[in-house]
């Protein structure tokens, strides 16, 4: 059989004809080669996704198309993906900024919050507490650690009292105790008052957290001190413009105050023009043991004496019972010496004035003095005489020592003469 050249085109040699065979089978010969794989076209250049088409085996595939906007899948060609627009590519630039700007905020917020829980602490809560109070700032140490007292009681636990203070605490130093598995974490501060260095603990508790996130602390004492003041002749006095009474008399144990700590002036008030008192400088210093049994730390006490203004008002009463003695008939007054109280006398008059008097050594209240009369009876015999006696001016006072005084704001006395 002679070769044809179409078959050897592609330089394939077909296989002889069987022999003696009829038409059919080589028709069947002829379908046979139509099927048989050829050499496919050069693959075209690569499409807009950037891979070339696939054709099937047996068919010259077309010419791919050049890219297009709209890629769409050639019958025997790999999947082909369509580039993104302009629009599309500044949107997905603007998420990928966001994102990565929301996860520099996060990791900043999540380092903010360590770093502000790690300056949280126990201790820094103390601290913060006591440089409230070494500042004067009694208010704001209130707040942040109630001393659980009746406002009646709080009354020397203000900004002013504390502004007064000649000195205040001074931090040294903050330790909070080993965590032991405890709720409370014991805080142990020390610090010095005017030189003199003492320490005190505290208990703080877990508090709700800020957002639930911040740590907050709260304390469960406070830096207070009981101070007991007692009076002689003074019933009042004064810290800083704050006003506060005395239970004072002969059984008395004075009255309790709470005050931060300071060094503190203790002003005598309301002790009128009749006796002196000195204020009194004193160091407030809490101490535990004194706080655990609620007894005073620190005790003050304010002396009042009779001045010489009641000495002179004393005089006064003194001469002008002396004057109602020597006239009728102020002479029946049983206060005067008895030969005065005569209503026989054809003399009676005053000799001499006491000119001074002497308090008594053993008591303050009493006042005593000479006074001279001159008397002459009427009788036929008489004869004019002069009598001196002693003139006791006594104050009228409270058990405490405080002066009884009149309306007018004057002492009171009581004034006798002896026999």
């Amino acid at each position: 059989m002679t070769q044809n050249s179409d078959d050897t085109i592609h330089g394939l040699t077909p296989p002889p004809a069987p022999d003696g065979g009829s038409g059919a089978p080589a028709e069947a010969f002829e379908q046979t080669m139509l099927t048989l794989p050829i050499d496919a076209p050069p693959a075209p250049e690569s499409t807009a996704a950037g891979l070339p088409p696939v054709p099937e085996v047996g068919i010259d595939a077309p010419p791919a198309p050049h890219a297009s906007p709209s890629p769409v899948s050639q019958p025997g060609s790999a999947l082909a993906f369509t580039p993104m627009s302009q629009a599309s590519r500044r949107r997905m630039k603007r998420s990928v900024i966001v994102i990565a700007i929301l996860a520099v905020i996060g990791g900043v917020s999540a380092l903010s919050i360590m770093f502000a829980n790690w300056t949280r602490t126990p201790e820094a809560t103390v601290r913060q507490y006591l440089d409230y109070l070494a500042a004067g700032n009694a208010d704001a140490a209130t707040a942040m650690a109630d001393p659980g007292l009746a406002n009646e009681q709080r009354g020397f636990l203000t900004n002013a009292v504390m502004a007064s203070a000649n000195s205040r605490i001074v931090v040294e130093d903050v330790v909070a105790a080993p965590y032991g598995g405890n709720k409370v974490t014991t805080v142990t501060a020390t610090m010095q008052l005017d030189g003199e260095r003492f320490t005190y603990s505290f208990g703080v508790t877990a508090a709700k957290p800020t957002l639930g996130l911040l740590k907050n602390w709260k304390m469960q004492n406070a830096l207070v001190a009981r101070v007991n003041i007692t009076g002689t002749k003074v019933s009042y006095f004064t810290v800083g413009g704050a006003k506060g009474s005395i239970n004072i008399g002969a059984l008395s144990g004075g009255s309790d105050y709470v005050f931060y700590p300071g060094v503190y002036t203790f002003t005598p008030a309301d002790i009128g023009d009749y006796i002196d008192a000195a204020p009194v400088t004193a160091r407030v210093k809490a101490d535990m043991a004194a706080t655990s049994r609620g007894v005073a730390s620190t005790s003050v006490t304010l002396t009042g004496a009779y001045n010489d203004a009641l000495a002179s008002a004393a005089l006064d009463a003194a001469i002008a019972l002396t004057n109602s003695c020597a006239s009728a008939p102020g002479n029946t007054n049983k206060a005067c010496p008895l030969k005065v109280q005569s209503t026989d006398l054809s003399v009676l008059e005053v000799a001499s004035l006491p000119t001074s008097l002497q308090p008594d050594p053993f008591w303050d209240r009493t006042y005593t003095g000479r006074a001279t009369f001159r008397i002459k009876g009427s009788g036929r015999n008489s004869k004019v005489e002069d009598i001196e006696r002693t003139i006791t001016v006594k104050v009228k006072a409270e058990d405490s020592g405080t002066l009884i005084l009149d309306s007018s704001g004057k002492p009171q006395f009581k004034v006798t003469f002896d026999w």
